[in-house]
């Protein structure tokens, strides 16, 4: 099962996220899976897609964009994540593992 270590700003110990569901969302919003209260994020920003062998990440048209691993994903654009990916949001970064 994959998770997302979710890394926050202010945090002393990343916040641990397992990847169950089919559609992960992320973003501002009470409303989605992941909630992160970074300024930079939209209401919801991104989502990630259990496929059947792999996971997908997808931008939902975020105003201030995600970054990963260091190069800014264009909006609404989607990418297949490898193990360790690093997903920036303004300073909130998640790591994806898969196990």
């Amino acid at each position: 099962m994959a998770h997302l270590l979710v890394i926050l700003p202010d945090a002393d110990e990343p916040l641990v996220f397992s990847l169950e569901e089919k559609f992960t969302t992320i973003g501002r919003a009470p409303g989605n899976t992941i909630v992160i209260g970074e300024g930079a994020a939209s209401r919801k920003h991104l989502m990630i897609k259990a496929l059947n062998e792999s996971y997908r990440l997808v931008d939902l048209g975020s105003a201030n964009g995600t970054v990963v691993n260091g190069e800014r994903l264009p909006s609404k654009k989607e990418l297949d994540l490898a193990h360790d990916d690093r997903i920036q949001i303004g300073k909130t970064v998640l790591v994806f593992k898969e196990q």
